[in-house]
């Protein structure tokens, strides 16, 4: 039997998520999809197994696991999976004890040290994972320990042994583009807030790295702060061999600030534009980036839906976690968005270290009178590799070993908060996220807007979908609160 040098898994999110299956989607795994393409590109095999879309059970799994009788197994981490990605890390040891595992992503660069407890880890890959996979793997072929690898953390007699780290790559134009040909690309969908069309979808990033520093934020665990661009001509080739390898007729831009280079946004615009493709798609943008201009030129180039991270309604607690936007530049992105025909989807975060009554009742009577399309309300949870979990850890409030990752849920969660960071309680915290919801979208004015606004029966079974899951929200009981 051939073996695979690497089977690449993404674990299924945790029973805690249960309220958030139906409408959040799922989207093709590009970490996983970059890894693997340039793993075929250096001559090594790759496969990939996406247990968020397939949800084997344990047989299966190893099932799986066997026909591809992998040298590694490499799993894509974050918080919220850290218990399903080690509960399948043992059904690989079991399957075979040999195969070697390895974590990665921002939640094991964050914290290492904790996933290397588990018997079943062997080695921790630290930020970008293309090049120090392949250099990983050629020393497991050859028997060697890693010790040169940069970008590593493993047990080295007993103890924790962080090589030396691996810079960014400079040059993302010279990666090859995912490889979605191992992906099970008919099981991919887009959340059904985001969903603009009933054409096959696909995710696409067209930077790495965020310039700016959230407190809440964990990204630059593995990304860094040094942003680095795809050339739009880069960008427009993976989106000619997406529409015509796999049929796709929409996208999202997964960029944390799609509209950070305005000029390569705008020529990305004008591409797409002349392209004569037909796409429509959606992005993500600071509310400091988007401007009339840009915002008609994305409208003319498909462009349908903008998600700004708005995170509050009160300026005293956009200063405490470092967001450095104000107010009035929300108020401005939302009017540019409508001006021009788009689709403005805002996103607040409920419950961080300054919240009070008062800032919360500011961030309600904000999101009414601002009266985006869509709003989601998120409750802070402290996420390794940000400030405020150093902070919480430094202080003693977060202890390793006692998180239930499982909890690590910030939508639409099973379950209570982890922490109350704040004045507010959790209990608290939960009754505040379902008035929120409830106030925001039950309006008569908003349930008039959006039946208007319907376009086909698909798109009012969209919109349900949506209603059965806000419904569910206000009906669930949550334990310990």
């Amino acid at each position: 039997m051939k073996r695979t040098d690497l089977l690449l898994v993404i674990p299924h999110q945790p029973a805690t998520a249960g309220l958030l299956r139906g409408p959040a989607g799922i989207t093709q795994p590009l970490g996983a999809g970059y890894i693997a393409a340039y793993l075929e590109t250096s001559g090594l095999s790759a496969a990939i197994l996406d247990n968020s879309v397939e949800l084997l059970g344990p047989a299966e799994f190893k099932t799986r696991v066997a026909a591809c009788a992998p040298l590694a197994v490499g799993f894509t981490v974050c918080s919220s999976s850290h218990n399903t990605a080690l509960r399948l890390a043992a059904l690989v040891k079991e399957t075979d004890p040999t195969i070697k595992v390895i974590l990665g992503g921002v939640h094991p660069s964050a914290i290492p040290e904790k996933l290397l407890q588990d018997r079943n880890v062997d080695f921790i890959v630290r930020g970008e994972g293309e090049e120090t996979s392949r250099e990983l793997l050629l020393a497991l072929r050859a028997g060697e320990v890693p010790e040169h690898v940069r970008g590593l953390a493993f047990l080295h007699d007993g103890k924790m042994l962080l090589t030396e780290a691996r810079p960014p790559i400079e040059d993302i134009d010279a990666l090859p583009f995912p490889a979605h040909h191992l992906m099970p690309m008919g099981k991919y969908g887009l959340p059904a807030s985001r969903r603009l069309t009933l054409k096959p979808a696909a995710a696409v990033i067209t930077s790495r790295g965020c310039p700016y520093s959230c407190r809440f934020c964990s990204h630059n665990s593995v990304f860094s702060g040094r942003v680095r661009f795809r050339s739009p001509a880069n960008v427009m080739a993976e989106i000619r061999r997406l529409t015509q390898d796999h049929g796709v007729g929409e996208l999202l831009f997964w960029d944390d600030s799609f509209l950070l280079d305005r000029g390569r946004a705008l020529e990305l615009c004008r591409l797409l534009e002349e392209s004569g493709l037909g796409l429509t798609w959606s992005c993500s943008s600071r509310v400091d980036h988007i401007t009339p201009e840009l915002a008609a030129a994305m409208y003319r180039a498909g462009c349908r839906m903008v998600l700004f991270g708005v995170e509050s309604g009160s300026e005293k607690v956009l200063r405490s976690i470092n967001k450095n936007t104000r107010l009035e530049q929300i108020r401005g992105a939302v009017a540019a968005c409508r001006d021009a025909g788009l689709l403005s989807f805002c996103s607040f975060v409920l419950g961080t270290p300054e919240e009070t009554e008062e800032t919360a009742n500011q961030t309600r009577r904000f999101v009414l009178d601002l009266d985006p399309d869509f709003a989601i309300f998120c409750i802070f949870t402290p996420l390794p590799g940000s400030y405020f979990f150093e902070q919480y850890r430094a202080a003693g409030r977060l202890d390793l070993d006692a998180i239930d990752w499982d909890r690590y849920i910030n939508l639409l969660s099973n379950e209570p908060p982890l922490m109350a960071a704040g004045s507010l309680s959790e209990a608290r915290l939960v009754a505040l996220q379902k008035e929120l919801f409830r106030d925001f979208y039950f309006r008569p004015s908003y349930i008039w807007r959006r039946l208007k606004l319907l376009r086909s029966p698909q798109h009012l079974y969209q919109n349900l979908r949506g209603l059965k899951t806000l419904i569910s929200l206000q009906l669930h009981r949550f334990r310990d609160v």
